[in-house]
């Protein structure tokens, strides 16, 4: 699976250069591009995607976040009952995406925002990273009017 011959055909999908693919002295896949080597499967696979025409088109990240919540309506997980390394690569390559959201876009995304919170209070899945909020309470700073 994280193998150089992956990371090409994953490369010619998206339409990004896959640069000079190999493998280091420790087996770790890696790619060289423009002189800079990027290590590790998920990090090329993140590099690619921001990468990727199109990717900083907010429609897109849209279409991508609804598919995404609209999977977890019915679900806890992306794979099977529990967390399992489909949930951390798509956790940490919505991050920043998550981060950016208003209050009010949180909650559109509901089922995505619910998975979402339930991870990052993992403390392994965390990693001393600061807690994005998810409280509706943070909601009333956002409300244009008075409420009683």
């Amino acid at each position: 699976m994280c193998n150089v011959e992956s990371i090409q055909k994953i490369a010619n999908y998206l339409g990004v250069q896959p640069g000079r693919l190999g493998y280091n002295n420790e087996q770790v896949v890696t790619r060289t591009v423009k002189n800079q080597t990027q290590q590790g499967y998920a990090t090329i696979l993140s590099q690619l995607a921001k990468e990727t025409p199109g990717t900083k088109d907010k429609q897109v990240v849209r279409v991508i976040l609804k598919d995404l919540n609209q999977y977890l309506l019915t679900r806890s997980y992306f794979v099977g009952y529990s967390l399992t390394l489909a949930d951390l690569a798509i956790f940490y390559a919505i991050h920043d995406i998550v981060k950016s959201l208003t209050p009010i876009e949180k909650e559109s995304y509901l089922n995505l925002s619910r998975w979402f919170n339930h991870l990052q209070k993992n403390e392994q899945i965390q990693q001393g990273a600061d807690l994005i909020n998810f409280t509706t309470i943070y909601l009333h700073g956002w409300a244009t009017g008075t409420h009683m």
